[in-house]
């Protein structure tokens, strides 16, 4: 199942638009607040030039990429945690996200309304947050007196770390700091898990420009990627990036050399998104299909042949592989094969980026 990532925001941003140029799925768009009622859902396959490179050279029968899964979440306003704007409904689909896309408006227009009245970038960025942290506030507030209570009818519980862990992120919201910003130990962020806390998912800021600051980023920019870092910021035009998602890739290609950009905006927030969430691409083939499998840094073998299917998981033997450079060198899996040139892997491997697998299991 490909993992989610919510395009959050104010409303008139541009959420809906970027998420049309995304996914192709034409959803509605309007200058008003509250557009996007229920979340739009939409799957996006993951740019993957190794992919095509496999698939070029192996000649399978299929070839399938991987792919993430984006939802259009209506705008969050001043007083969302309180339920203002329907906020409590819209707090649940952010809930339901693997991580953030927070699009902030970065470009003048008195055709586009503000909720605000006027663009400030940074103050808005300050209201979302805010929202999500009150909201986090609100949940720990409830979970630590109840898990206390809990773990003093019972002192041997086992939940008398979670409430120890609940009661630190407590107090660091209290102080205002976000829960991805607490340092915590990845026992301490299972821990918290099941309480699906909102400032603890990675985000990255997409900075909504104006056509012509598409290649040049004006002020309002510099001062967003000085407040979250450069490595945080991506810069997109949002309203270019829609003009684009209706032509054909050479038009596209043609379309991004006369604009003066590297890559296409949606091409690089694919591909954000997938860094953000720290995953790295495997492929396996079998019965003449070759596909790419998405699996979070630093999971071993079983793990990975779980993504394909749970049996094969419990069922584990080995792992027989070699890297994607290996086999376009060698060209293919059969003359790898037959140089004895794949390697053989137990349980405890960590499965690499662009790993090639053939999985052997017990059924």
């Amino acid at each position: 199942m490909a993992l989610s990532i919510g395009i959050i925001g104010l409303p008139n941003v541009g959420k809906s638009t970027l998420f049309n140029a995304l996914t192709g799925d034409g959803v509605e768009v309007s200058n008003y607040p509250f557009c996007t009622v229920a979340p739009n859902v939409g799957t996006v396959e993951v740019p993957d030039s190794r992919l095509e490179r496999l698939s070029e050279v192996i000649q399978p029968e299929s070839t399938t990429p991987t792919s993430i899964r984006f939802v259009d979440i209506a705008g969050l306003v001043r007083g969302a945690h309180q339920g203002a704007g329907l906020g409590n409904q819209f707090l649940a689909h952010v809930r339901d996200a693997d991580a953030l896309v927070h699009l902030v408006r970065c470009f003048d227009g008195a055709q586009i309304s503000h909720v605000d009245g006027e663009i400030d970038p940074l103050r808005d960025i300050e209201t979302i947050e805010t929202e999500l942290l009150l909201a986090d506030l609100a949940v720990m507030e409830k979970a630590v007196p109840y898990l206390d209570k809990v773990v003093r009818s019972e002192p041997r519980s086992v939940r008398v770390q979670e409430l120890a862990v609940c009661a630190k992120v407590l107090e660091g919201l209290q102080r205002g700091t976000a829960a991805a910003a607490m340092g915590l130990a990845p026992e301490e962020r299972d821990a918290l898990a099941p309480y699906r806390l909102l400032t603890a998912k990675p985000v990255l800021y997409a900075a909504n420009v104006g056509e012509v600051e598409a290649d040049v980023p004006g002020p309002w920019v510099d001062r967003l990627v000085e407040r979250c870092g450069a490595d945080q910021v991506l810069v997109v035009s949002v309203q270019l990036e829609a003009e684009m998602a209706v032509l054909s890739r050479e038009e596209k290609a043609e379309f991004v050399r006369e604009w003066g950009l590297e890559h296409e905006g949606i091409e690089r927030l694919v591909q954000a998104g997938y860094n953000l969430l720290d995953l790295i691409t495997f492929y396996t083939l079998a019965n003449g299909k070759l596909q790419a499998w998405q699996l979070p840094r630093g999971e071993k073998a079983p793990r990975a042949a779980g993504r394909i299917h749970t049996d094969m998981e419990k069922g584990f033997i080995r792992a027989e592989l070699a890297s994607c450079d290996q086999l376009l060198t060698m060209g293919g899996w059969a003359p790898m094969k037959a140089a004895g040139q794949l390697r053989s892997e137990g349980r405890d491997y960590a499965v690499a980026d662009g790993d090639v697998i053939t999985f052997l299991f017990k059924a």
